[in-house]
Formats: C-alpha cells, sequence, structure tokens
C-alpha cells in the first residue's frame, strides 16, 4: 500500500467531469519562536479589513501521523497593525466523537507588523481521526479554527455489526435478480453522439421489475474498449461522459426519473423509503440495480467492449456503490471511491450526534427524523437494519486494487468510518491500493485527484494487457 498525496505521474488531457477513546486530558506542550513557516497546506481566516492573518499548518501535509512521525502543529500569526497584539492562543484536541483528549493555552504576544509562530507538539496514543480546535484572542482580533488530523489511521478498526445471515441476504436478493428477465433496450441518440464517440441510451428491468436507464459512451474507432463504469451519488442524475481511449456506462439506479414514481409514488425522502424493513428497504434494490448494469456490461461484448478492462468509479454514495459491486461481482479489475458515505452508520450516526455540527450533512438529519417520526422503531432496530447496507460489512469480498480519496473535515462520511473500511481489505488488496487524504476539504476532492485517477485508470488497464 502506498499513500501519495504530492506524485503526479502525468497530466493527461481528460479531468473528470463529476466531480479506543483517551478519557482523561493531556496538557500539550507549545513553543514560541519568530521563524516563518510554510502555507502550502494550511487554514487561513482573515479578519475584515484583513488586520491579522493566522496559518494553522500541520508538520506533515497529509495531517497523517504515527509513533515515527508524532503529531505537530504550528500556528501563525501574522499581525498587520501598527500596535502590539496581545491576548491568549489556546488549543484542543478532541476524539472523534467529541470527548475532549487534550488541552493547551499559552499567552501570546507579537508586535507590530510582525509575525510569530506557535508550535505545538500533541503526544497521542490511540488511533484515531481528533479534532484540532485553535481559538485566538487578541486585542483586535478572535476566530476559531477546525483542522483533523489522523494519528495510526491504519490501525483504526470501529466494531463491525455484520447480521448472522448478511451472506445469505445478499444471495438471495442476486438469486431474485437473476430471475428478472433484464429486456434491455440499446437505442443510439443522435443529438448526444459525437464525431468521435457514439452514445446510447440503455433501459433494463430490474429487481422488482423496476424499469431503470443508463448511458453507454463508445469511441467510434474500431477497437475493444475498456469500460470505466460510473456510479452516481445520492438522487445525483447521471449523464454520458466522453472518454478518448474508454468506453463509458453509467446507471440511474431506482429513485431518478421515471423509476421515482413507481417506487415512490408519495414522494418520500429516498433514504428512508421501507427503511423499517429490511427486505423491503430501497437499497436493497439500488444495490441489485448497480448490479443489472454490470450485466448489461457482461451482455454487451460485441459492441466494442472489453469484458476483463472493467473499472468502477463514484463520489458520495457513488463511491459506497463502488464497493458493494466490487464485492457483489469479481468481474472488475478496480474501483476508485470519493468520500464514501454509509461506510458505517453506527459509528457515523455516533460521531455526528455528539459532535451537533450542521455541516454533518443529510445523512444523519434524515435518520433522527425517522425515528422521531416512526417512535416504534428503537434506535438500535433501524441500525441493525442498515448493518446489512454497510460498506464495511461487504469489503472483505472486494479482490480487486481499490484508489480511496478522502476529506479529513467530512463529516457526511467521517475519515473515521471511510479508513476503517480501507483498513479492513485484505492484506493483499491493500498493497495494490492507494489513499489520498486530504487534511482541508470535506465531501469532496481537488482537480488535480482527479487528474491523477485518470492517470491511473490508464495504469490498471494497461497492467492487464
Amino acid at each position: 500500500m502506498q499513500i501519495r498525496l504530492n506524485t503526479m505521474r502525468k497530466l493527461l488531457l481528460f479531468v473528470f467531469l463529476f466531480s479506543s477513546l483517551l478519557i482523561s486530558c493531556t496538557v500539550f506542550g507549545a513553543f514560541i519562536g519568530i521563524n516563518n513557516i510554510s502555507t502550502a497546506n494550511n487554514i487561513t481566516r482573515n479578519k475584515e479589513p484583513e488586520t491579522v492573518v493566522v496559518n494553522i499548518t500541520p508538520q506533515l501535509k497529509n495531517s497523517l501521523f504515527d509513533e515515527k512521525h508524532p503529531v505537530k502543529y504550528f500556528v501563525e500569526v501574522i499581525n498587520n497593525y501598527k500596535t502590539s497584539q496581545e491576548g491568549k492562543i489556546a488549543v484542543e484536541v478532541k476524539a472523534a466523537t467529541g470527548v475532549t483528549v487534550g488541552i493547551s493555552e499559552i499567552d501570546f504576544h507579537v508586535k507590530g507588523n510582525n509575525k510569530k509562530k506557535v508550535e505545538w507538539n500533541m503526544p497521542m496514543s490511540e488511533p484515531g481521526f481528533y479534532d484540532i480546535i485553535v481559538r485566538i484572542n487578541l486585542s483586535d482580533y478572535e476566530d476559531t479554527v477546525r483542522n483533523v488530523f489522523g494519528y495510526k489511521p491504519f490501525e483504526i478498526n470501529t466494531p463491525m455489526h455484520k447480521p448472522a445471515d448478511f451472506d445469505a441476504f445478499w444471495q438471495k436478493a442476486k438469486d431474485n435478480l437473476s430471475a428478472v428477465n433484464p429486456d434491455y433496450v440499446i437505442k443510439q441518440i443522435d443529438s448526444l453522439s459525437t464525431p468521435t464517440h457514439k452514445a446510447y441510451r440503455v433501459e433494463m428491468t430490474s429487481l422488482d421489475n423496476v424499469r431503470i436507464y443508463g448511458w453507454l459512451t463508445i469511441p467510434r474507432a474500431k477497437g475493444n474498449y475498456p469500460v470505466l463504469y460510473g456510479l452516481g451519488g445520492y438522487k445525483v442524475e447521471m449523464k454520458p461522459l466522453f472518454f478518448d481511449d474508454f468506453a463509458h456506462f453509467t446507471i440511474n439506479v431506482r429513485g431518478i426519473g421515471e423509476s421515482n414514481k413507481k417506487i415512490n409514488p408519495d414522494n418520500q425522502e429516498l433514504l428512508l423509503l421501507h427503511l423499517e424493513d429490511k427486505n423491503k428497504y430501497v437499497y436493497r434494490g439500488i444495490y441489485m440495480d448497480c448490479l443489472r448494469g454490470l450485466d448489461f456490461i457482461l451482455a454487451n461484448e460485441k459492441m466494442g467492449l472489453d469484458l476483463s478492462r472493467i473499472g468502477l468509479f463514484g463520489g458520495s454514495q457513488g463511491g459506497t456503490l463502488t464497493w458493494v459491486l466490487a464485492a457483489l461481482s469479481q468481474k472488475v479489475l478496480f474501483c476508485v471511491p470519493d468520500n464514501p458515505t454509509y461506510c458505517d452508520f453506527h459509528t457515523n450516526y455516533d460521531i455526528c450526534v455528539n459532535k451537533k455540527q450542521p455541516e454533518a450533512g443529510f445523512i444523519i438529519k434524515f435518520l433522527k427524523e425517522f425515528l422521531k417520526k416512526n417512535t416504534t422503531i428503537t434506535k438500535e432496530k433501524m441500525l441493525t437494519t442498515l448493518s446489512y447496507f454497510e460498506a464495511q460489512n461487504f469489503i472483505s469480498e472486494v479482490k480487486c486494487p481499490v484508489l480511496l480519496g478522502i476529506g479529513l473535515l467530512d463529516l457526511m462520511a467521517p475519515p473515521t468510518c471511510t479508513l476503517s473500511v480501507y483498513n479492513k481489505l485484505s492484506a493483499d488488496v491493500k498493497k495494490k491500493s492507494e489513499l489520498f487524504a486530504f487534511p482541508n476539504l470535506a465531501h469532496e476532492v481537488p482537480l488535480e485527484h482527479n487528474t491523477y485517477k485518470s492517470s491511473w485508470f490508464y495504469e490498471k488497464f494497461v497492467d492487464k494487457l
């Protein structure tokens, strides 16, 4: 396994269009100096007008520390006032669930038109992701900045809640899908085709006889093309994508377009649809829709598709779907998830409820609303149902390489959850896999990571030749 945050093997012409707890507190030590520091990967907050600038910078750019690389942060204060700034700087460190594990405060003074840095050394022991909260209170400036770092991240291992009948449950779903005639309808769409690519709308019948659709694009030049299979985010309608050297297929699962009228006539929130019953829960069908899309690819080699080279990619919910599909079928060559959700509902719920932060996103918000509305259903019962749909319970069956991108500030897909799933990959798979961590991003990845992914696609497809 490799961690690469700075390496770009090559620039390509296209870029993607989508885009354990410590109970007692530790007192952390601070060191003050005058030296300037790099701001290549910092968080900057400005007061209006811009009179004071504060830079928060981890010693390691990826904010992933371990025993050989102890946790160290720098706080740089640039005072653009003519007068001195005096006050205090405090640093508090909290575990993912909100428990304070370390705190320190120092008196601070910086002369006018000058700058000064503070160095914090943080003795950590337990693996996990931690919030570092920096509070600055000066004569004419105050602010609070949050960052996140990981300590021994590859040792994070949250508890699994895998039902005893998990494998049987999904085998039955696959058997039920196999019994449904897919009834593929493939229609070339001239208005979407280009001089270099043909575009097709593809309809098919999935589990419970739900009709779904997707898009297939294939270069016009004759050949057998590797297939990139794109999987979409929550209620995101996928559109055709065009790649010079690959065929592209994407599926719009149930709940998108016309299928929503069939499965959800009352237009309920999709995440909660039939959550009271694991056998009717909408994600049983959604996961099977993704598998049906793979069935379509495998049934249409004659269209110029190289069935030995199928790769999966997606972000958010789509990232989870890449893991689930790679576990349900061994026909894929690799999967590339960004910020995958639904990794571990149990831990995710605890993290977001304890932090009480609005940016946690819709997932936990909707689940809390579900419990308020359905008072006869306990949180434990709800989470037991969701256990059948957690990525971590599928991950042991993923045999292909994984390229994972995560934002460390993400509360919709907390790094504690995503890394715990990644860590549950087999040792052989992790040797072939890579992780990119972005400490200053939440539920997103930067443009350069999308460029790197395109390079990764070429590498994996070429390796198969």
